[in-house]
């Protein structure tokens, strides 16, 4: 049996990730904020041993130091969770940039340091950290929030190579553009210029990102770690 923990599992692409890496045999613990309804709907869809339902603010200290407790002996951790605020630098307040920065990257390192000991002492484990295209691609609006999907790259290399000994892997994918949830701010944004970007022609899908996390957290990708695996539709070289 495994334990696995997904934060943003109410997202689109969080709660496809959980269908798809799921088993019978598993626990599985899903997080959420504005929309425990998705959760009580995921809830119902899944088919395993347990699952758990937490639902609050990871930008609250409180709450995220009690579900780093709930999440502490986890086999598998999903950072799903992100706040995605698109404005140009010189209009974002203060309180937006401290929530982007609360969710997108004190929760994961959090998280991640709270769940590491007890991998480290199995000699086992996966993480998987979600990322943005944002990270790597330049676009208007998107300063403070590409700023920190670029931290999570980095970190998921630098935590990988501080794991990997004890059997731990660290891996993260970076969505191109997805036609699913805080996504549909960059596409609103600029959607036009997105749209004539992508070598493939058409926006991704929530379960074209949950396939690539399956692979990610399965045995079949036991020698892969400290990768950022882009699933963009050619985003990134855009024909």
């Amino acid at each position: 049996m495994r334990k696995i923990v997904v934060t943003g599992a109410s997202s689109e692409i969080g709660a496809a990730i959980c269908r798809k890496v799921v088993e019978s045999d598993d626990e599985i613990i899903i997080h959420g904020f504005r929309h425990p309804e998705a959760l009580e709907q995921l809830k119902s869809e899944l088919q395993c041993r347990e699952i758990l339902i937490a639902s609050g603010d990871l930008a609250d200290s409180g709450f995220l130091s009690e579900f780093g407790k709930t999440a502490g002996d986890c086999d598998i951790l999903v950072n799903c969770a992100a706040a995605t605020i698109t404005a140009p630098l010189a209009q974002l307040t203060d309180d937006e940039v401290a929530l982007m920065l609360a969710v997108n990257l004190t929760a994961m390192i959090r998280l991640c340091r709270k769940v590491i000991p007890g991998m480290l002492a199995r000699r086992s484990g996966s993480i998987l950290n979600i990322s943005s295209v944002a990270a790597a691609r330049g676009v208007r609006g998107q300063t403070v929030y590409a700023g920190t999907k670029g931290f999570i790259e980095s970190f998921t290399r630098s935590l990988a190579a501080e794991c990997g000994r004890k059997g731990i892997r660290v891996n993260c994918i970076a969505p191109g553009p997805v036609d699913a949830g805080s996504l549909k701010g960059l596409l609103n944004y600029a959607g036009d210029e997105v749209k004539k970007s992508i070598a493939l022609n058409r926006l991704g899908l929530p379960d074209e990102i949950a396939n690539a996390a399956a692979f990610l957290l399965s045995g079949n990708a036991s020698f892969i770690t400290g990768e950022v695996v882009h699933v963009n539709g050619g985003f990134m070289y855009g024909l």
